[in-house]
């Protein structure tokens, strides 16, 4: 069998799947303010990945990535996700980029969510 690229949808849902999945299984449920942390450490992560591969990151891809992981939370989270969580999603992903130690922390923030008890 011939295995296909992932699309950046493919993985954003992978990934928003397997942390959300852990995410659970650890704490039981998942309120908004964890799916926005989730989600704003996935997108600075991918956009960290994107900016090291190519030394740039474009507006388009910023959107993209930021529009796969709002569509994922709509179609997971319906009602429950509105517009303003979507904007601190945006928001929360930019600054956390900004911070010098971020590197060390988003790997210390997903291990500890994919951690089993």
């Amino acid at each position: 069998m011939e295995e296909k690229e992932l699309t950046i949808r493919d993985v954003i849902y992978r990934d928003m799947d397997t942390l959300i999945m852990a995410k659970l299984q650890n704490g039981g449920n998942i309120s908004i303010d964890d799916l926005i942390d989730i989600s704003s450490y996935l997108a600075a992560s991918l956009f960290r990945t994107r900016w090291q591969q190519k030394g740039e990151l474009s507006k388009e891809e910023v959107n993209v990535v930021l529009g796969n992981i709002g569509d994922f939370c709509h179609e997971h989270f319906g009602e429950y996700f509105s517009q303003n969580d979507f904007d601190k999603i945006a928001k929360i992903s930019q600054l956390l980029l900004q911070k010098p130690t971020f590197d060390d922390e988003s790997k210390e923030y997903f291990e500890n969510i994919l951690k089993t008890e």
